[in-house]
């Protein structure tokens, strides 16, 4: 049998309408004709109106422009013009511009390893003319006449001299006309719309000095002063708003003289704002609006502790490099690139972030109106420009009338101060905290706050050889549904690094014998399965980990807590590097000033 099968040919024969056999062999190896070539190479670079409006605008700042003028009707279906007054084309060299691999970017392979345009395959304009009714309009700075040249899938139809300014307007219309399958496949216009809004957003967020403007079907929908703040651009496309809970980015990794140096810049969201996609995460490279997931997870690393599974921050972050530390020539789009070292990079990013996090803490609303002066060695006051002065000394604090008293205990966290000192009035409802401090008066939540102490401590003994832990007097039971007993044996490693000692008892039935210390007095019954769902939801990293046993391990509202067990929270949290967000993400402490509360009852 297999001989017969060897015997048989290889190639098969099709046969006709007429019953004639045509030899396969009729479709020989070939070259495609230009025309097919020209649209393969279109469909690889030009996917969408808003890949027109990328290239086209790659193409003006590359030419020096400092000012890009885009212009849209129906979605970039219809028509899509790009006008800018950089260098411009010279008349001679008009007709290569439209030709495929015909570059003013780069001579030889070697280029390719420093490369700091943003384009330099030869490919965009080709590629667009390709697929749409193309016409143009360029006059060099030191031409003194124009050309205007109007092509159809590729083409040339029409060429001409005429009297235009310095720059170039691209006017594409009827994209995809002969590629009805590409055009089948573009959303609605107001997607395509959308799409084209950011990509001119993101162009001006890259580069503030030069000035941009989008109209869509006759409208206005942005405009940027080109005045060189990246602040002014970052408030515009995301709004003033959410630009008010926002703070500034700038890191430099120069620590190592042998390495190049790496500058981080950029403007990221405090734990207050944040959405549920990573749509508002914005990355730049060298100039270079990039993807890349490795960066993109950095950012979203930074926040761990600050913001809930399934958050993500508004981010603008602008990373520079020199070129040769980057490789730009990975994907058709030129929207991915690769890192000669990767794992810098995303440490560089991460840190950037993180720091710029924590410090935010003394520019935060909440802790701004208040700082520290030594009277003596042993008494320190506590200034608010708009309150008087609070002194502490020794374990207790006073105001300058001597009337206050806040009871200070000896055994309170060593770290600097992130909050001013707060004196406790009551609880409401066995759930909120009412503090007073010299910048106004506090609302704290009980489980939020302790939540927050206890994922410090659990970090900080992690980092210190390892979490406490305590053997059970008596080994506990645990059922588990066959879902989390699943999970269960996913994430045995992070319970192990937690310092559970837990063993399988039964199909979907497990022995607890020992537990971090926080949990020792509470049933494994109960904190358990709480933390497996805050794991399913989350990534299953040491930091959730770490965040669930915090979550479950907290003061649980609807407790009655004792003065003096409110007191210590609250002088744990004041102490605690990012006090405003629990690790889930939510809000710790509201915040009224003495302003706020004049206003609420009108006095002047």
């Amino acid at each position: 049998m297999l001989r017969e099968m060897l015997a048989e040919p290889l190639i098969a024969e099709r046969t006709g309408e007429d019953g004639t056999g045509e030899d396969a062999r009729a479709l020989a190896i070939e070259l495609l004709p230009d025309e097919v070539i020209g649209r393969i190479a279109a469909g690889e670079a030009i996917e969408r109106p808003a890949s027109v409006a990328k290239e086209l605008i790659e193409n003006a700042i590359d030419a020096g422009a400092s000012s890009v003028y885009v212009e849209v009707e129906a979605g970039g279906r219809r028509r899509l013009r790009v006008t800018d007054n950089g260098l411009g084309i010279r008349f001679g060299e008009i007709d290569l511009a439209f030709k495929r691999h015909a570059t003013s970017k780069l001579r030889t392979a070697g280029d390719l390893q420093g490369i700091s345009t943003l384009g330099f395959r030869g490919e965009a304009l080709s590629s667009i003319a390709a697929v749409s009714r193309a016409t143009i309009v360029t006059r060099h700075r030191d031409d003194a006449m124009g050309i205007s040249l109007t092509l159809r899938g590729g083409k040339i139809e029409r060429q001409q001299r005429v009297g235009a300014p310095a720059g170039t307007a691209v006017s594409i219309s009827n994209l995809f006309f002969n590629t009805p399958a590409r055009l089948a496949f573009l959303k609605s216009e107001a997607t395509e719309k959308r799409h084209i809004h950011w990509v001119v957003l993101r162009y001006a967020m890259a580069y503030p000095e030069v000035a941009f403007a989008l109209k869509q079907d006759g409208r206005e929908r942005f405009r940027s002063s080109g005045g060189g703040e990246l602040a002014d651009v970052v408030a515009k496309a995301f709004g003033l708003k959410a630009f008010k809970s926002m703070i500034a980015i700038d890191e430099t990794d120069e620590r190592r003289k042998s390495r190049e140096r790496i500058d981080v810049k950029g403007f990221t969201s405090l734990p207050e704002l944040s959405r549920a996609s990573r749509d508002r995460i914005v990355l730049f490279v060298n100039g270079r609006a990039v993807q890349d997931s490795a960066l993109s997870h950095a950012v979203t690393q930074a926040y761990d502790g600050l913001l809930p599974a399934g958050a993500f921050p508004f981010t603008v972050l602008l990373i520079t490099m020199p070129p040769d530390q980057v490789d730009v020539n990975v994907h058709p789009t030129k929207a991915e690139v690769r890192f000669r070292d990767s794992q810098r990079v995303f440490v560089m990013a991460q840190r950037a972030l993180r720091e710029a996090l924590l410090r935010s803490v003394d520019t935060t609303p909440a802790a701004e109106i208040w700082s520290a002066a030594a009277f003596s060695e042993d008494t320190i006051a506590y200034r608010n420009p708009r309150a008087p002065w609070w002194r502490e000394t020794g374990d207790e604090l006073f105001d300058d009338a001597g009337l206050a008293t806040i009871p200070w205990t000896a055994d309170a966290p060593a770290r600097p101060r992130t909050l001013p000192p707060l004196r406790v009035v009551g609880q409401v409802g066995a759930e909120y905290i009412i503090a007073e401090g010299p910048a106004g008066l506090y609302l704290i939540d009980q489980n939020a706050a302790h939540e927050r102490v206890l994922y410090q401590e659990i970090v900080d003994q992690s980092a210190d050889g390892g979490l406490q832990s305590a053997a059970l007097t008596e080994s506990q039971n645990v059922l588990l549904s066959p879902d989390d007993a699943a999970l269960l044996g996913e994430v045995s490693d992070l319970f192990a690094q937690l310092s559970f000692e837990i063993e399988v008892f039964g199909p979907h039935s497990f022995l607890i014998r020992r537990a971090p210390r926080l949990l020792s007095s509470s049933p494994a019954s109960d904190y358990l399965p709480r933390m497996l769902e805050r794991l399913r939801h989350s990534a299953k990293t040491s930091d959730c980990a770490r965040q669930a046993l915090a979550l479950v391990a907290a003061t649980r509202r609807g407790q009655i807590m004792q003065p003096e067990e409110m007191q210590a929270l609250i002088a744990q949290l004041e102490r605690c590097p990012a006090p405003f967000a629990s690790p889930s993400g939510g809000k710790t402490l509201v915040h009224l000033s003495r302003e706020d509360l004049a206003y609420e009852f009108r006095r002047r």
